[in-house]
């Protein structure tokens, strides 16, 4: 970014009062950390900034997903800088993202002599445009939102076979077929103080969400390993998560971060644990 976009971006910044952030660690049963996740902001040609949050996860049981997860990431950051200036901007194609990524992932794999398997990973982007939050999710995960009443609700994706169709199925006609021989369902529950409910889906259903930031100032994307915490074997709930992880008492630099420190050290203390890695990103919206 020039020294011109990046003063117009704290010009513009400073007028929509929208932060990212971003925060990762390692799971209490991993030796490597397989999550990945970046954030960051960008101009149109118009000088209109774009904020966006950008993770994935990758299967613990395929080989250097950890790299996978690098290279979908970026390549999905790439995608929004070539899609940016274009007529159909803010909104995008589900299919043909994940397919140019995909591809062009599997291109950059080759060359780093890495099999396609590395790929087998959930990728999650969001980005905010002129207010407004939207979610493209290829694979399981979590988001959180806040309303301005301050109440928190979430959408959890997950699959009845805990087997997320990852984009990488798209590039192997093989495992396509040994997938979709699975039965798999794309199952989207719903958790709330006033709402619990549970909605079933095909697995290639297109999962997208979008949010007004005027009505839902916060959000929070995150791994699945949100929904890993236990204490003693315990499960604990995501809801609760997510609500513990938003009350935010800065909103100043690195405001997950110090955030999210703070609450895994209570939770560490009180022998709560999150087992799988675990990525989050947040938009923080101030009027």
């Amino acid at each position: 970014m020039s020294d011109l976009d990046a003063h117009i971006s704290k010009w513009v910044g400073e007028i929509t009062m929208i932060h990212t952030d971003t925060f990762l660690r390692i799971g209490h049963s991993h030796q490597v950390c397989e999550d990945y996740i970046i954030n960051g902001e960008f101009m149109t040609s118009i000088c209109t900034p774009i904020k966006y949050v950008i993770l994935s996860d990758g299967c613990s049981s395929s080989k250097n997903t950890e790299m996978g997860a690098r290279i979908l990431c970026h390549l999905a950051k790439q995608y929004l800088l070539y899609r940016k200036d274009d007529y159909r901007f803010p909104s995008l194609d589900y299919d043909e993202m994940g397919l140019w990524i995909i591809h062009n992932a599997e291109l950059t794999a080759r060359q780093l002599g890495l099999t396609r398997n590395c790929l087998d990973a959930t990728l999650i982007i969001a980005y905010e445009f002129q207010e407004v939050y939207r979610i493209y999710i290829y694979g399981d995960g979590v988001v959180a939102v806040q309303g301005k009443d301050k109440k928190v609700s979430i959408m959890e994706i997950e699959f009845t076979k805990n087997a997320p169709y990852y984009l990488s199925y798209k590039i192997d006609p093989e495992r396509m077929y040994l997938y979709d021989k699975m039965g798999q369902e794309l199952l989207i529950h719903h958790d709330s103080h006033v709402t619990d409910n549970t909605n079933g889906y095909a697995y290639d259903y297109k999962t997208f969400f979008r949010y007004d930031a005027m009505f839902f100032p916060n959000i929070l994307i995150s791994s699945d390993g949100i929904s890993s915490f236990t204490r003693r074997s315990d499960p604990e709930q995501t809801l609760e998560m997510a609500e513990e992880f938003l009350l935010f008492k800065s909103t100043k630099g690195e405001f997950l971060k110090r955030r999210l420190k703070r609450a895994l050290k209570n939770y560490d203390a009180d022998g709560i644990n999150h087992m799988d890695d675990l990525s989050v990103g947040a938009f923080l919206y101030e009027d």
